[in-house]
């Protein structure tokens, strides 16, 4: 089977700002238990100045910060955050190149998946909006549906993204040489460079560079 593999901030949405702070905000502007939240924002600012002095990467920075979030959230029913959910996934902006692509895919047979570090139950919202299979971080959940406010396996970004692939392509018969990836920046390229049709969408400086050097399709 081909499969096509998408990234979701910035590849298959536009721009280069992640969900997970924007469903942290639509957290805030709705009520949902500041008591918890304040805390956790004053150190996700905390540590967005430490990040612009570059004492820790973005990758590092990301996976804080939705530490945070999935500690916000921590206790409460799964069930219960549908709408916070709901309306982060319509508030984001689809990028129209990247959805087309999609389709086309799709039109083809082709199996779709969307992988990204955004928390696994806001990532299936936004497979249903795709029509793709979701892989993002996964977060512990207890039998009656309540979150424990931790990961339940590794942060899905850079390598994560790799990994979290392999595993559900070992249920699969996966033709790599003729499947597809794209992404948007360089811990996307470990990702890309699984694949035997890598394209680097509107990419960062450092992707651009290695998809000139590896030949990678750039799509603006």
């Amino acid at each position: 089977m081909r499969v096509a593999i998408f990234d979701l901030d910035g590849t298959l949405l536009v721009g280069t700002k992640s969900v997970m702070p924007d469903l942290a905000g639509v957290f805030w502007r709705r009520g949902y238990r500041r008591w918890r939240g304040v805390p956790l924002l004053l150190v996700a600012g905390l540590m967005g100045l430490v990040r612009k002095l570059r004492l820790i990467s973005t990758e590092g920075y990301t996976r804080l910060g939705t530490r945070l979030i999935v500690r916000w959230m921590g206790g409460d029913q799964v069930d219960k955050l549908a709408p916070y959910f709901t309306e982060t996934v319509r508030r984001q902006r689809v990028r129209p190149e990247t959805l087309a692509a999609l389709r086309r895919h799709q039109a083809e047979g082709t199996t779709c998946l969307v992988v990204s570090a955004v928390v696994q139950p806001l990532l299936d919202r936004f497979a249903e909006e795709f029509g793709c299979t979701a892989l993002g971080t996964p977060l512990e959940v207890s039998a009656a549906g309540r979150l424990s406010g931790r990961f339940a396996g590794p942060f899905c970004s850079g390598t994560g993204k790799v990994a979290a692939v392999q595993r559900w392509a070992e249920g699969h018969q996966v033709d790599w040489r003729q499947s597809w990836a794209y992404g948007d920046t360089l811990p996307d390229a470990a990702l890309l460079a699984l694949v035997g049709h890598a394209v680097a969408v509107a990419p960062d400086a450092q992707l651009r560079a290695e998809a000139l050097r590896r030949q990678w399709h750039v799509m603006e």
